[in-house]
């Protein structure tokens, strides 16, 4: 790993870059100050129980780098969006996936 960052408004989502050129995005909810999602309804979130809304693991891989990822930044004006440097001067806008954003919402 050669660079990492949490996102300060979500910190149960993590950003992780490699140099195989790849970014990582992270659900850490057990160690995050958000309270765990309590579910009181009956039925399916986009095909998310109750139960798996809140486990840890990987969301999504990015692999738009073709080198080396050293730099990572989540943005302080959308906390659903990051950018990615890597050691060709390539930078990549990316953003939480829709299905992500609303398990933490909701």
């Amino acid at each position: 790993m050669t660079a990492a960052g949490y996102n300060r408004f979500h910190d149960q989502l993590l950003l992780s870059a490699s140099t195989d050129g790849a970014v990582k995005l992270w659900r850490a909810a057990s160690i995050s100050s958000a309270p765990p999602a309590a579910y009181e309804f009956e039925g399916d979130l986009g095909g998310v129980d109750g139960a798996d809304a809140d486990a840890d693991g990987l969301v999504k891989e990015y692999d738009d780098h073709e080198q080396s990822v050293f730099g990572l930044v989540w943005s302080a004006a959308d906390a659903w969006v990051f950018a990615s440097l890597s050691l060709d001067g390539k930078c990549m806008i990316s953003h939480v996936p829709p299905a992500e954003k609303y398990k933490i919402l909701l």
